[in-house]
């Protein structure tokens, strides 16, 4: 056939605009295909497969397209169709408005994306709520083995968007609950209060590495920003595409960046893969929830493993410190490990002093290691200032502030310890704690509230619970919150039931009162000294017991120490005892040895003010009873009212002057 006479066929058989027709739709499916696979976290093969199928099928089309023509009775060969009955013009005419109005969509929108943002980042709805959330990464690399990595990734993310001033991030505690999480973006995003979500994949093969992000706004569920990063496994474009990461974020939040805050998202803390893979899992095996003996000892052991491999590897050396300060603190106090963790954080300090994990293991090597809480004070303020919203950071600051008595700051920087990480449980009484402290009801109240829904049953919670009652004056409230509680928490509840002055809860408390817990370590005398309390605030006559724990301390003496107090303090049988020269020794000697501990001086100053009132020194009683008001404020009188120990002192001068000023403040309060 002649050339021009097979082109005009295939004109008039319409192959060339069902061909265009047909890349038309396949350019639409591919752009489908690729949001498919982010969206659904599709393997990274699915794309390549699906362009793949589409170039394979154009020449089935352009055969088709030769072969048949559509015609009002359906497909037929083109050779059974006579000229004078085909219909191909009017059928092409079709094809070419199609491919028209297909050509002006592309060109749509390809002008959309030339004219939005030049960084491909949309802005986020909320952009004013400076936060983000980043979901746990998938791993989708063959090796399940493979999965810590996806982990550490993350990991190593939110802690480099932690030390960025410009947002706040969602620590990971609060966001591995999502994993394969069911529930939309808006509803995490509601849940975690932030206006943006970074969602992930990691994937790895050999010695290649592909990182799959994309940023949701947190209102409407629309795509600010995706990536596909597929890059050489090196630490060094692991570290570029994190900072980068960090960027996007920034813009989508409208937030700016400070020159500190580039530097600290561009940071490369080491060039060596099989260190920063060792030095991953160590952190990994560091989560604020599991301080299990054994996982410190692997996470130390990772560090070392990373530090093998990269001796100048700063981070490690922080992570290993941190694991050897936890494994002492909460496994035992074994001061190898405290000892073992000064030589790394010295090592960490002298490779790079100003690392924000460096100045955090030096903080808790002061506050674990000898409540030196001053000391970790002023650490802790350098450690926020290179990484401002790393949680450790700022719930560690909360609590050293609150040691030292500065309670309102300390609610403050709970409460955004609690918004960096909502869904850790022990945050959430604590703060309702501080509130109580300061005399903030309603919000203590509220947390307390939070607390029970998060974890029904929880003997943490209802020890918080019925603490934040008593500052609150409610003696049979702090005694029913114990009640689910067995004989867990015998000595606080029996304290509650005797400030409801109800012989029924206290005589019951002690009938049930373990008979293994009735001289426990360190409070040999426990039993008795609660069956006197009880019989006094009965108005019963307590001679007999009075007498024979006069008699038990002399085979058996208390301490008098202040730093190891048990179920009661030093003071408190020389004060049921009547024996005023010790309980003024007592004294003395708090004063002269005391920690530097508020929250602690609460407790031991109410008991030496209770002691003080039994032996009748009730000016000296007081002084430690007004004190405990200057630490907190007008509030107090509640304890003091509540207190069986304080009865001595209700017709004092100043006792009514303390309840006067209660009664104002709490008149403002409620007015």
């Amino acid at each position: 056939m002649d050339p021009i006479q097979f082109f005009a066929e295939m004109r008039r058989r319409n192959v060339f605009r069902v061909a265009g027709t047909y890349f038309v739709g396949s350019w639409f499916l591919v752009q489908i295909a690729f949001t498919l696979e982010s969206v659904m976290k599709l393997p990274e093969w699915f794309d390549a497969l699906f362009m793949s199928l589409m170039i394979l099928g154009a020449p089935v089309v352009i055969v088709l397209a030769w072969a048949f023509e559509l015609t009002p009775d359906g497909f037929k060969r083109t050779e059974a169709i006579s000229k004078e009955n085909s219909i191909a013009s009017q059928t092409g005419r079709k094809l070419e408005i199609a491919i028209i109005i297909g050509l002006i969509a592309i060109g749509g929108l390809l002008l959309a994306d030339r004219f939005a943002p030049a960084d491909g980042v949309r802005t986020a709805r909320q952009s004013s709520n400076h936060s983000v959330a980043v979901l746990p990464f998938s791993n989708r690399s063959s090796e399940s083995g493979d999965a810590f990595f996806a982990d550490g990734i993350h990991d190593d993310l939110l802690t480099r968007l932690s030390k960025v001033s410009a947002f706040e991030v969602i620590s990971r505690t609060s966001v591995m609950g999502y994993r394969n999480t069911e529930k939309r973006i808006p509803e995490i995003a509601a849940e975690l209060g932030v206006a943006v979500i970074l969602e992930g994949a990691v994937q790895r093969a050999g010695d290649r590495v592909r990182i799959t992000v994309q940023l949701i706004d947190g209102v409407d569920d629309k795509h600010l920003w995706a990536e596909n990063y597929d890059r050489a496994l090196t630490t060094d474009n692991i570290f570029d595409i994190q900072a980068e990461i960090t960027q996007v974020i920034a813009r989508a939040l409208e937030a700016v960046m400070s020159g500190e805050d580039v530097t600290a998202a561009s940071d490369k803390p080491t060039e060596n893969l099989a260190a920063y893979e060792a030095y991953i899992q160590s952190r990994l095996l560091m989560r604020p929830d599991n301080n299990n003996e054994a996982d410190l000892n692997r996470s130390i052991a990772l560090a070392d493993k990373a530090l093998a491999l990269d001796p100048d590897f700063a981070d490690a050396y922080a992570v290993k410190s941190y694991a050897q300060m936890a494994q002492y603190w909460f496994n035992g106090r074994n001061t190898i490990y405290r000892d073992a963790a000064l030589g790394s954080i010295s090592k960490a300090k002298e490779l790079s002093p100003n690392n924000p994990d460096t100045l955090l293991a030096e903080a808790f090597y002061y506050y674990w290691g000898f409540r030196d809480f001053r000391t970790a004070d002023g650490i802790f303020d350098q450690a926020l200032k290179v990484a401002p919203n790393n949680i450790h950071a700022v719930s560690g600051k909360a609590f050293i502030a609150r040691r030292l008595g500065r309670f309102r700051e300390s609610a403050i920087d709970l409460s955004k310890a609690r918004r960096l990480d909502p869904k850790t449980l022990y945050l959430i009484p604590e703060l309702g704690l501080t509130h109580v402290l300061i005399g903030e009801f309603d919000k203590a109240n509220e947390m307390t509230t939070l607390a029970k829904a998060m974890q029904p049953g929880s003997v943490q919670v209802a020890a918080f619970e019925a603490a934040i009652l008593q500052f609150q004056g409610d003696a049979i409230g702090a005694y029913r919150a114990l009640e689910p509680t067995g004989t867990l928490l015998q000595q606080a509840k029996m304290n509650y039931a005797l400030a409801t002055r109800n012989p029924a809860l206290f005589n019951k408390v002690l009938e049930e009162w373990p008979e293994e817990s009735r001289a426990p370590g360190g409070s040999p005398h426990a039993y008795r000294v609660n069956t006197i309390r009880a019989l006094r605030v009965e108005g019963k006559n307590s001679t007999e017991e009075t007498d024979a724990l006069r008699n038990a301390v002399k085979l058996e003496p208390p301490s008098s120490d202040w730093s190891h107090v048990g179920s009661y303090s030093p003071i408190v049988i020389p004060g049921l005892l009547g024996d005023t020269a010790s309980v003024k020794a007592l004294a003395e000697s708090y004063e002269n040895n005391a920690p530097d501990d508020a929250l602690a001086a609460l407790t031991a100053l109410g008991e030496i003010a209770e002691a003080l009132a039994r032996v009748g020194e009730v000016d000296l009683a007081m002084d430690y009873a007004e004190r405990m008001r200057d630490m907190t404020g007008p509030h107090m009188f509640l304890l003091h009212q509540m207190e069986p120990g304080f009865d001595n002192l209700r017709d004092h001068p100043r006792y009514n002057k303390m309840k006067a000023e209660y009664e104002s403040w709490n008149a403002k309060r409620t007015g």
